[in-house]
């Protein structure tokens, strides 16, 4: 932790640093979904991927984009990937996970995320210097300045909504069996 010649301000986040902290939290909601685990396989996909920043900016309060789904080009090889939603797919299963981040202190997420905080140091022949300083996450004095990660939000009935998706019918259920012996 800083010493009594160490200056720490909290500068704010460079864009930069928040991609990388935006990237580690996409890769834990992409973890944390079942639907993406090895043993699963698609013929048919489509997606839309949304990122929404709530800057305290006056002139850009809300900045919003997507990353939608698109089938390959004619020279393009052949996909299972189709433009967001399916179409003619009335047993699709539509999954949608949301996970906000609000950033109250950039060094804290500095911290969090191991990435440097900038030190500005006195030096013995009193000229000031910066240096880029990275703390362990496991650091005994982060404990009490660090609150837990976001856990992801299963948002699915909310996108359906947005989006005007269906809910899917129900496959139908083969004939029973019972009683029948061969």
């Amino acid at each position: 932790m800083p010493t009594t010649k160490e200056i720490v301000s909290n500068r704010p986040l460079a864009g930069s640093e928040l991609a990388k902290i935006i990237l580690r939290d996409v890769a834990r909601m992409m973890e944390a979904n079942s639907l993406l685990s090895s043993q699963m396989a698609y013929s048919r996909i489509a997606y839309d991927l949304r990122l929404q920043l709530h800057l305290d900016l006056p002139s850009l309060p809300l900045s919003e984009d997507h990353a939608r789904s698109r089938p390959p080009a004619s020279d393009e090889p052949p996909s299972s990937i189709e433009s967001f939603p399916l179409a003619d797919a009335p047993h699709a299963i539509h999954s949608s996970t949301d996970l906000s981040r609000d950033i109250d202190s950039p060094n804290a997420e500095r911290l969090r995320h191991g990435l440097p905080v900038t030190v500005e140091t006195l030096g013995p022949d009193g000229h000031h210097r910066e240096d880029q300083v990275e703390y362990p996450a496991d650091h005994p004095a982060l404990a009490s300045v660090l609150t837990p990660d976001p856990d992801p939000v299963d948002s699915t009935a909310a996108a359906r909504k947005e989006e005007g998706i269906a809910d899917p019918i129900p496959r139908p259920t083969p004939p029973s069996q019972k009683g029948k012996r061969k």
